[in-house]
């Protein structure tokens, strides 16, 4: 090989390995509601209270700000949906995870704020 190509391949390999260790894709509330009904881990990552005034069935309270305490608890073998209000602390939660090595996220764009919007149920 010539030097040029070792460089490359050795700038590659750092940028391989420096570089994010998993991955989340942001979804809708249908595609959420989809995985509910195939038993799928939810967590609302809101407040306690946010919580209680309405949430996805079956969903878990694990708030973000507790998150150190909770990330190592999910399962990384299966797909984990991520929620809140607007996706903004849901967002935070995936990028932490996924600084954690998950692969298999999902983050729900929008929030309750979008389910909402597009009628989906919440339970009370």
């Amino acid at each position: 090989m010539t030097r040029r190509a070792l460089l490359g391949l050795f700038a590659l390999l750092a940028l391989v390995a420096c570089g994010p260790r998993g991955s989340y894709q942001n979804i809708g509330p249908q595609e959420l509601y989809q995985a509910v009904d195939q038993g799928a881990v939810v967590v609302d990552v809101r407040t306690p209270q946010e919580f209680a005034e309405g949430h996805v069935p079956g969903a878990i309270n694990l708030p973000v700000e507790a998150i150190p305490q909770w990330a190592d608890t999910l399962p990384k073998d299966k797909p984990v949906y991520l929620y809140c209000r607007s996706g903004n602390r849901s967002r935070q939660a995936a990028e932490y995870l996924k600084r954690k090595g998950y692969t298999n996220l999902y983050n729900l764009e929008g929030g309750i704020l979008a389910i909402q919007r597009e009628g989906f149920p919440l339970v009370r």
